[in-house]
């Protein structure tokens, strides 16, 4: 079964982040027109496949929602179009294309024992609402496939995110008299200055796959008139984690380094990384051999819903390209989708025999 029509039914469902509703409905009209029943909950979406037989949990699990539309496109961004062997439409490459194969691959695969999950999900580009708050209601994965664009490479690492707010405090005073006053626009000065040499020198752990944290001040403001002296600076701080630190770490460590008070806006992305051995990896080795490539194993950068998973063994890998995610006439590769649904029946075959 190709895969390509009911991606091409999914781009033309407009499903930018909070409002991927109808997205949903098409996936499930299509999973009832083959006799299978689907679970929601808002705009999540979940299928469950039981053998009969005891054994593990797969989940096979991407999402729907897309970045809105930029002017920058030149074709109508919901209308697919296939064309030299590409589908072009906005969320073909990111990452309804997962989505596609994993739902053709749910009805192909034959599972001896255990249980195979298909989710599709809102809300992973921005919000709360997607795989978070869903997971609880799918039956606990032993395992796990996330579907993104990796070209069909094997992320079996992903850094985290830690975002940091600090604010300097002085004391504001006429800038015709900068000695009364305590200017806190130059303890954010210092302090970016102190972050700059953490991040070059003072973060030496590497991690093997993952490589360094990295930290990056992105964010910075005080002040609202030329004759006033800021009483108050403010500054955002950017860090990708690998599993070298731990968040609890690396809060200690900015915080050593600066005289602003710092808190944490954000540090639930945690980085994730594929137990050595795992049964899903190993599968997805054998699938790619089998299929005549030769397995590629990185770590991925960017974020995903693999953050949320926590110690299930899971891998991120999906046709399409990380680099064509978010870009104006967006597309994927026909034939990889096609590949795609094989190689994640033949996954979870192995895993669920």
């Amino acid at each position: 079964m190709s895969p390509l029509p009911l991606l091409e039914a999914l781009v033309a469902a407009r499903s930018p982040s909070r409002e991927e509703g109808p997205c949903v409905d098409v996936l499930e009209a299509w999973m009832a027109d083959r006799g299978w029943r689907s679970t929601r909950a808002d705009r999540n979406l979940m299928v469950v496949r039981d053998s009969g037989s005891p054994g593990p949990t797969l989940l096979l699990c991407s999402h729907v929602d897309t970045v809105p539309a930029t002017a920058a496109w030149t074709r109508d961004p919901w209308v697919p179009t296939r064309e030299g062997g590409r589908l072009y439409g906005l969320g073909a490459n990111d990452a309804k294309a997962s989505v596609a194969a994993m739902a053709v691959a749910f009805l192909e695969a034959r599972p001896r024992a255990g249980r195979l999950v298909f989710a599709a999900v809102c809300e992973e580009e921005v919000g709360r609402g997607g795989l978070e708050a869903f997971l609880p209601s799918l039956p606990a994965p032993d395992f796990a496939i996330i579907g993104e664009p990796t070209g069909l490479d094997i992320a079996t690492a992903q850094n985290g995110l830690l975002i940091l707010d600090a604010t300097a405090h002085g004391r504001a005073g006429h800038a015709a008299r900068p000695h009364l006053a305590d200017n806190a626009l130059y303890t954010a000065a210092h302090d970016i200055v102190a972050l700059e040499a953490l991040a070059a020198q003072g973060l030496d752990r590497v991690h093997a796959t993952a490589g360094r944290t990295t930290l990056a001040v992105t964010v910075c403001s005080a002040g609202d008139r030329h004759n006033v002296i800021p009483g108050e600076a403010r500054y955002t701080v950017d860090l990708r984690t690998t599993p070298a630190y731990t968040h609890d770490e690396l809060v200690h460590l900015v915080r050593a380094s600066v005289r602003a008070e710092v808190t944490v806006r954000s540090g639930r992305f945690q980085p994730v990384q594929t137990p050595e051995g795992a049964a899903v990896l190993v599968a997805a080795l054998h699938a790619m051999a089998r299929s005549g490539a030769v397995p590629r194993q990185f770590h991925s950068p960017t974020l995903s819903d693999w953050a949320h998973l926590g110690n299930v063994a899971a891998i991120k890998w999906g046709p399409g390209l990380s680099e064509v995610s978010h870009t104006s006439d967006e597309w994927v590769e026909t034939a990889m989708v096609e590949r795609a649904a094989g190689l994640y029946a033949t996954v979870a075959d192995e895993v669920l025999s």
